[in-house]
């Protein structure tokens, strides 16, 4: 590369360079951690043993994340020049973190809001700091390090996806076919159940996720490693510079993009592997017409936009002629889920739902023929628009696009290699650093196995906790070995291919996530990030232009230490530390009524209570846990439904869009009813209330419905009750017609339960033929 004029690394202190050598580990490190473990805030669908939904683990990453963005403000303000780059994604990300803001404020369920708006902002925030650490001649090596580490998770990825295509799945299926309940209930599946019907049929198709919690989120993942192993090995294979390329190297170089190659098409995610075609087209076309397409960037991007419009508009006027679009069943449901997500938006059409909100109001616009209740409506675009707003979409949309149309639509055709020192020396200390992280971290937060054997428990140990590191480190020399040339300085690859190779990356993500979520994996999001951080601090043409370089006066310099403390506090404060109190002390409850100390259990979740003003999940397992020992203990005693209903009423305050809440005090009510003769219509009538709001909250689930007729029949409202026995077998009636749809070849499955949906069709006959009062 052609040297900038400004040289960035010549305006920071010592002490600050060597803080932003940590910074960079600590990003590597989360990096690293996140892909290489199932993590998610927000659970998609119903997810296998494997998969955990370990939010403090993910607010603890992102809390890493946070401080390092803040340390390094702080610290290089407090020095005696700021120096900072514009990344073109500060617009953007102020925008998304106003909309966020907003959204978390009017959401529902606050608690989900603030830790899904946090998990989805932090990568954003690191991608500046990447850009500001990298962006600099004298940290080529580290911009390197981190394309190739990206490659090797990817290997690390791909031999965990051969281990579960050749051994680990069938594994499960034997131990299904042997144990069901051993694999059901650590998930909390009911046997016999649709949820099993679900988890059956994806344990039997083979599904190779890698470490994600889907396949469709292992392809996405893996595109990004593709394209990262390409932007080495391509460029080092042109060898501009003159310098002999060794062929052991580009063979091993090969490997390592093969492996990643093989990694997104053993995911066998359609949508990832077409979207991984489109983006290899596009870059053999900006490879190839790199000057002209930045001559005419105007008018392809403007033809780019009405071509999306247009098939955006194709789908819609499909979708509305047939109710589905074209292809089998998933593209069936995920008409479903965009129809109901299209409902949301014109009843929340400024500030969505809020983040981590969508599952909550699904149930109020899901058809009720839909055999799936999702989190996400599989789509970037609708997902932003139903949890974050427009201004959402448009703040995340700016701060993705923006920094990548600016990087390809610049000519860095007469972009010249730079060489620069040692590389061996930094790449082995680092990559040590990830492997320790991964040998340390993995164990403490991977649900315990359960391995009997010795001979069990070391194969876990080894596919587990072993092998993947193994893989990394491997797939990180191989990818770097086309590298090595005969002298002691090795050779950055050209800006012009690299950028082209993380930007097709980045645009085929996007691409694959138009019908897809797989983004909003914290591990494929942080990832995706980092790419957008290197192909920003590759722009050379970014370089050239002048840093901004202030002198902070001392008091601007003690602004920012308050503003990063102010930052940090509240982060501690109202994002991660109630969540892990509350996750600990629910944790202690449970085992505590497990072991039948019930006093001490309720005692543990009220003090989870208290210590999250805003998270509805302790009271209602505090509810719950009422309500199972009312109905246990003999005779009955009136004190634990008064307490059960205002556990309730504490939930439903923290979260009014779950109908669970409702469901349940319908429950104590009609329980209070039967207990007391004498005020029995008051508290049938309290009942009827109660599940009149959880059937607004989602009118598609039969069983709510029966309990509201069974309520009204009890009132003697005859009408009342026969219009929602109805309602609950027409329900039934709608589910089981589009099972046949999607599986002709399985015999029909009841969701509502044969024994229910018998019952109700009978009580409409008999109340029916009952004469009218």
């Amino acid at each position: 590369m052609t040297k900038p004029t400004t040289n960035v690394d010549s305006h920071k202190s010592k002490s600050l360079r060597a803080v932003e050598y940590i910074l960079f580990a600590a990003c590597l490190c989360v990096i690293a951690l996140r892909v290489t473990f199932t993590e998610g805030p927000s659970q998609q669908s119903v997810q296998l043993q494997a998969a955990v939904n370990d939010t403090v683990f993910s607010l603890s990453l992102s809390a890493v994340l946070i401080l390092a963005v803040v340390v390094w403000f702080v610290w290089s303000f407090c020095s005696s020049r700021f120096v900072y780059r514009i990344s073109g994604l500060e617009i953007g990300l102020a925008l998304f973190c106003i909309a966020s803001a907003v959204a978390c404020f009017t959401a529902a369920d606050k608690r989900a809001a603030i830790t899904g708006a946090v998990t989805l902002i932090s990568p954003l925030f690191m991608a500046v700091l990447l850009v500001q650490i990298l962006d600099s001649h004298a940290r080529n090596a580290l911009l390197l390090i981190c394309v190739i580490c990206i490659s090797a998770l990817g290997v690390a990825c791909a031999w965990q996806s051969a281990e579960q295509f050749f051994i680990s799945n069938q594994v499960m299926i034997e131990q299904y076919e042997r144990d069901p309940q051993s694999i059901l209930e650590p998930i909390g599946i009911q046997p016999g159940t649709f949820n099993q019907m679900l988890l059956e049929h994806r344990i039997l198709s083979h599904d190779v996720r890698a470490f994600f919690t889907t396949g469709n989120s292992a392809g996405s993942f893996a595109i990004i490693a593709c394209f990262a192993a390409l932007a080495v090995f391509a460029e080092r294979l042109i060898a501009r510079g003159g310098q002999p390329v060794p062929l052991a190297g580009v063979m091993f170089s090969a490997f390592a993009l093969a492996a990643n190659i093989f990694a997104l098409f053993i995911t066998h995610s359609k949508g990832a592997i077409a979207a991984a075609a489109i983006a290899t087209v596009l870059f053999f076309v900006l490879l190839g017409f790199g000057n002209w397409f930045s001559a005419h960037k105007k008018v392809i991007l403007i033809v780019c936009l009405l071509l999306v419009v247009a098939a955006g508009l194709v789908a819609v006027a499909y979708g509305v002629s047939y109710g589905r679009l074209p292809g089998g069943n998933s593209m069936l449901v995920r008409w479903q889920y965009w129809l109901a997500s299209a409902q949301m938006i014109a009843d929340h059409p400024f500030t969505g739902v809020g983040p981590g909100n969508f599952s909550d109001f699904y149930h109020r616009y899901k058809l009720a023929s839909a055999p799936e209740t999702v989190s996400d409506p599989h789509s970037l675009p609708l997902s932003l628009l139903t949890q974050y707003g427009p201004l959402g979409l448009a703040g995340f949309l700016i701060a993705v696009l923006l920094p990548l149309l600016k990087v390809t639509t610049r000519s860095n055709l007469a972009d010249k290699q730079h060489t620069y020192g040692e590389f061996k020396k930094p790449a082995a200390i680092y990559v040590a650093i990830v492997c320790l992280a991964m040998l340390l971290i993995r164990p403490l937060v991977t649900p315990e196995s359960t391995a009997q054997t010795f001979d069990e428990k070391l194969y876990v140990l080894f596919t587990s906790f072993i092998a993947p590191v193994v893989a990394f480190a491997v797939g990180f020399w191989l990818a770097s070995s086309v590298l090595q040339t005969t002298s002691n300085t090795y050779a950055l690859p050209g800006a012009n291919i690299s950028i082209i190779a993380l930007s097709c990356a980045l645009v085929a993500v996007l691409i694959h996530n138009l019908i897809d979520y797989a983004i909003f994996e914290p591990g494929v999001f942080t990832a995706f990030c980092a790419v957008l951080a290197c192909a920003v601090a590759l722009d050379s043409k970014r370089r050239l232009t002048p840093a901004f370089i202030l002198k902070p006066a001392a008091v601007a310099k003690f602004v920012a230490v308050a503003a990063g403390a102010i930052v940090c506090w509240a982060y501690f404060n109202y994002a991660l530390l109630p969540v892990a109190k509350n996750t600990a002390k629910i944790a202690e409850a449970k085992n505590a009524a497990r072991y039948a100390q019930f006093e001490l259990a309720h005692n543990l979740l009220d003090a989870a209570a208290k210590n999250d003003p805003f998270d509805p999940q302790a009271p209602s397992l505090n509810g719950r846990l009422y309500l199972e020992h009312f109905s246990f203990f003999t005779p009955r005693q009136p004190q634990l439904l008064l307490s059960a209903e205002q556990s309730f009423f504490i939930a439903a305050q923290r979260n009014p869009a779950d109908f669970k809440s409702f469901e349940r005090l319908a429950e104590v009510y009609t329980a209070f009813a039967q207990i007391s003769p004498q005020q029995k219509e008051d508290f049938l009538n309290k009942a009827l209330d109660s599940a009149s709001v959880a059937v607004e909250l989602y009118p598609g689930l039969d069983r709510l419905n029966i309990q509201l007729a069974e309520i009204a029949e009890q009132l003697g409202k005859t009408d009342l009750a026969i219009e929602y026995y109805k309602k609950a077998v027409d329900i039934e009636n709608g589910f089981r017609a589009q099972f046949r749809l999607m599986y002709p070849s399985r015999q029909v499955f009841s969701r509502l339960g044969e024994e229910k949906y018998g019952l109700a069709k009978k009580r409409i006959e008999a109340l029916s033929q009952k004469p009218a009062p």
